[in-house]
């Protein structure tokens, strides 16, 4: 299934090149538009914090400042996107947006077929960091698949997929398996070890759906927590994508949700593709 339109999040961060930059290379693939998406988000200009009595001036004149400093960063972000995409000969426009981030790249994601946003600092522009389980509501709320990117943009040639038998896994799966984003030359599916749970029937369907789609794979089932064993196994097998659901059944059902989210992705280094 091919590509037509992607959403690229322009928060102004070395994660942004990094989506770009992909993004371009997905858009050659597919001949899709790129729209780059920029968002002054009010929960972090002015977020919800009582002024001590006296401090109303002070209040204000911190949120002209980061208004300011937000609205520099959104227009250097959207000039670094539209020198990049014009360069690369790929069709594109810019969108912005005032109010909730969330709100509105789920809004954007609607007739989109893929975002591709840095792991971290999606629109902050140098102000107050989203909340590290921010990507994991957009792909709750959106339904869309989400590329969170890492820096340095790499070469997408062996790619984790994190497995569970839910219906996220399975959605996040059929993602990677039918869109054309990537031609990587090695696949593993992994799946963490449950009581009760037959490890090796899981691994083989979802090995079995890739095979439908022409991709050559190899399983494995690890032991320990999903959330950390999926990246540590990742990492050691110099993975370039991990695959997984934004929900799920056990601990990936946690892995973009509270602590474990932070956890996730506070350390990645590797970019992921989530779905929910």
């Amino acid at each position: 299934m091919s590509l037509k339109r992607l959403i690229v999040a322009l928060g102004g961060s070395e994660y942004m090149e990094s989506a770009v930059a992909e993004a371009c290379q997905i858009a050659r693939r597919n001949d899709a538009e790129i729209v780059g998406v920029a968002v002054m988000d009010e929960t972090l200009v002015d977020p919800a914090e009582s002024a001590p009595i006296g401090g109303g001036a002070a209040a204000m004149e911190l949120r002209k400042e980061r208004t300011a400093a937000v609205e520099a960063g959104m227009n250097e972000a959207i000039a670094t996107f539209t020198r990049t995409v014009e360069e690369a000969g790929i069709p594109h426009r810019t969108e912005r947006f005032f109010g909730d981030a969330q709100e509105a790249l789920s809004d954007a994601l609607r007739l989109a077929d893929l975002a591709i946003i840095g792991i971290r600092h999606a629109f902050d522009y140098g102000t107050i960091a989203h909340a590290d389980d921010f990507l994991g509501r957009v792909a709750r709320a959106s339904g869309r698949p989400i590329l969170a990117m890492t820096t340095p943009a790499r070469p997408i040639d062996r790619v984790v997929v994190a497995y569970d038998g839910s219906t996220a896994s399975a959605d996040a799966l059929r993602a990677f398996g039918v869109l054309n984003g990537f031609s990587p030359s090695m696949i593993r599916i992994v799946h963490c070890r449950e009581d009760g749970v037959d490890s090796d029937r899981l691994l083989e369907e979802a090995a079995t759906y890739l095979r439908l789609h022409g991709h050559e794979t190899e399983t494995l089932a690890l032991d320990g927590s999903p959330s950390d064993a999926v990246l540590d196994h990742a990492e050691a097998w110099n993975a370039d994508l991990v695959v997984m659901g934004a929900v799920g059944r056990r601990g990936l059902s946690r892995l973009f949700l509270g602590d474990t989210a932070s956890k996730t992705l506070g350390r990645s280094r590797i970019p992921l593709l989530i779905r929910s």
